[in-house]
């Protein structure tokens, strides 16, 4: 029997081997592919040098960018460009967008209206410079490159991690309230995602007004 159970994991094990893995995209695949995109030739112009610039320092990755490039390809031009417009002038801001196009690939792949998939990115966005401008303000973060070339500091995975927990916690709905929702989000990303030398400051200085300024400058001050 203990044969028969060595001899099926080492079958398992061999099948696993044999399945070829897929290759990881490059950069000039994805600027490749966005030329090749029906949309329009200024919108291409503007948005390739910025992309390029995105893909150098690490602003988006090639594994993100060419799935999402290609779904939208699936979309009619005008609501690709709508989406692209977005992402562009979030990435000319020098902002990480890895999390903005994975966000607009699942909303899309639950089959939600276009008039969902926009609002949802426009708010993601907005969640990003508000955190950015909130944290800023509070000497949280010092002022990051303005721009898609500049280098990639840890502080703008700390701005895309705040953006998304006040984000999810208004799409979930929690019972907590939102400091304490936005506080054990940043507890479990320390150590982990995020070094403790940049979460420890930032948990001293959360408060429920912090990060309700950060929902209000994106949200409007109804939520």
């Amino acid at each position: 029997m203990r044969g028969l159970v060595v001899a099926v994991a080492l079958l398992t094990v061999g099948t696993m081997a044999q399945v070829p893995l897929a290759p990881v995209p490059t950069a000039e695949e994805v600027l490749q592919f966005l030329q090749g995109m029906p949309i329009s030739a200024a919108l291409k112009a503007a948005l390739a040098p910025v992309l390029g610039a995105g893909l150098a320092t690490g602003r988006a990755t090639p594994a993100v960018s060419l799935p999402f490039l290609r779904g939208l390809a699936t979309l009619p031009p005008p609501q690709a460009e709508e989406a692209l417009s977005i992402v562009y002038r979030t990435l000319e801001r020098g902002f990480m967008v890895d999390a903005l196009m994975n966000d607009v690939l699942k909303v899309l792949k639950m089959g939600q209206p276009w008039e969902a998939v926009m609002t949802n990115l426009r708010i993601r966005a907005n969640l990003l410079v508000a955190s950015q401008q909130v944290l800023v303000q509070h000497g949280i973060v010092g002022v990051g490159p303005q721009g898609p070339g500049g280098p990639l500091l840890p502080q703008d995975r700390l701005v895309v991690e705040m953006a998304w927990a006040v984000g999810d916690f208004v799409l979930s709905q929690p019972r907590e309230p939102l400091e304490a929702f936005v506080r054990s989000r940043f507890q479990k990303l320390r150590g982990s995602v995020l070094d403790p030398s940049l979460v420890d400051p930032l948990l001293a200085a959360l408060t429920p007004e912090l990060v309700e300024q950060i929902a209000r400058q994106a949200y409007g001050p109804s939520l």
